[in-house]
């Protein structure tokens, strides 16, 4: 019987220092999960054993299985851990420096089995910074109202705030192993057309950014990536224009939104030297949204980058040629 049992799945990678406290907050859940899968990614430090360790102290009180498996990303181990999980009604991952409160599994369980249509569940998040910043909550009710759009403007990164039906991410494949990145918003947009999504209010879900790479763990993998708001770009495009989300192409968010995360690819491969794939990003970005001037102002940047470019190599060619007679 898999009613109300859910797999919790943790992958990680090189995060000895930042483990042992995720771990602390899943063994002080008030519903613990019927199996926690640890997937170690091909670490290269100590954090298998931390696993190891805390497994042995937990004496048996809820079942912990760690599995170990070459280097292949976050997607791949989270895609790794749900295929060796027991069988559950419901799974959920979280990252491996992110902590839920303690009655985080309770409340969306809970609010699932009331819902039995409905894909997922989502609690608030709260970025914790590791460079003085102010701590910042993010409410997440929105997304109950229109999830798609939601994920299109906020981004998906929300794997650690919400449960999952575990047969609605199976029927989807899991996690597109095709992708460098971006597989959450490939996964999540469309579950957003299988059913409800729900959000449950009270205590949120603390998101670290930076604070592993502080302690002297692995970073966050969203910063690996130099050219990924295009990657998000293709992704967010490609659902809303061909996979099922173009019922949504008339409403003025989306198509603004659409214009912003083309224009914010344009930006970062501009930065990169990348003018051919900037100019075609802005193009983008004023497609959807004509009216907007700053995306013509990018287009020309991009133009105007990529014609420098252009005279500054056929000058040294040229200059190279005379060298040579």
């Amino acid at each position: 019987m898999n009613a109300g049992r859910i797999a919790a799945i943790i992958p990680f990678f090189n995060r000895q220092q930042s483990l042992l406290a995720t771990l602390r907050c899943v063994e002080s859940q008030t519903h613990l999960p019927s199996q926690l899968v640890l997937v170690d990614d091909g670490s290269t430090d100590r954090g298998a054993e931390v696993v190891t360790d805390w497994i042995e102290q937990l004496h048996g009180r809820f079942d912990c299985r760690l599995l170990r498996k070459p280097n292949g990303g976050a997607a791949s181990a989270r895609n790794h851990g749900l295929s060796q999980a027991q069988p559950s009604e419901y799974v959920a991952f979280l990252d491996s420096d992110d902590h839920w409160p303690a009655d985080f599994l309770a409340r969306t369980q809970a609010a699932l089995a009331a819902h039995p249509t409905a894909v997922a569940a989502t609690c608030d998040r709260r970025f914790v910074f590791a460079d003085g910043r102010k701590n910042k909550l993010e409410s997440c009710s929105p997304i109950a109202q229109a999830p798609s759009l939601w994920l299109l403007e906020r981004g998906a990164g929300i794997a650690s705030c919400t449960l999952f039906r575990r047969s609605e991410v199976e029927r989807q494949g899991g996690f597109d192993l095709t992708l460098p990145t971006g597989q959450d918003a490939a996964l999540y947009l469309p579950l957003t057309l299988r059913g409800p999504w729900l959000y449950v209010a009270g205590e949120a879900v603390d998101f670290s950014r930076g604070v592993a790479q502080h302690a002297g763990d692995e970073g966050n993998l969203s910063q690996k990536y130099a050219d990924s708001h295009l990657a998000w770009a293709q992704i967010y495009e490609e659902f809303f224009v061909r996979r099922g989300g173009q019922a949504w192409l008339s409403h003025p968010r989306c198509r603004r939104t659409l214009a912003r995360r083309w224009f914010q690819a344009g930006r970062q491969l501009l930065r990169l030297g990348a003018h051919h794939k900037a100019l075609a990003s802005f193009r983008k970005s004023r497609a959807w949204n004509p009216w907007k001037a700053r995306y013509y102002a990018g287009l020309f940047r991009a133009w105007f980058a990529m014609r420098s470019r252009s005279s500054t190599d056929s000058y040294a060619a040229s200059q190279a040629t005379a060298t040579l007679r």
